[in-house]
């Protein structure tokens, strides 16, 4: 093989190995971006819960001191109301946090 065959494949074989470096780079970032959105989702979500359930302990307590019954407490349409709001943001970060986990397997 001469020289100029082999600076041409070897000129080619950089060529590609760059193609994919930058490539895999590229995929890398967008896997970064993506996990970075959903970490600061599940904040926003782990955040919702959080101040929910702290709303829904002021209530039952609010409703203890008031001498209501364990059974009154628990059927309370606004313990209810939080309480669905609760699962609702359990189920939202259980998505969330499945989601990540695909991105940072594929990846």
């Amino acid at each position: 093989m001469g020289i100029l065959q082999r600076l041409s494949h070897d000129l080619r074989a950089g060529w590609v190995t760059l193609r994919h470096g930058t490539a895999k780079a590229a995929t890398r970032a967008f896997e970064e971006g993506e996990l970075l959105r959903y970490r600061l989702e599940l904040r926003k979500v782990d955040q919702q819960l959080e101040d929910l359930q702290g709303d829904m302990g002021e209530r039952t307590i609010e409703l203890h001191d008031r001498g209501e019954s364990t059974d009154r407490i628990l059927s309370d349409p606004e313990v209810a109301r939080m309480m669905q709001q609760v699962r609702k943001l359990q189920d939202e970060r259980t998505k969330l946090l499945l989601e990540m986990n695909d991105i940072t397997v594929e990846g």
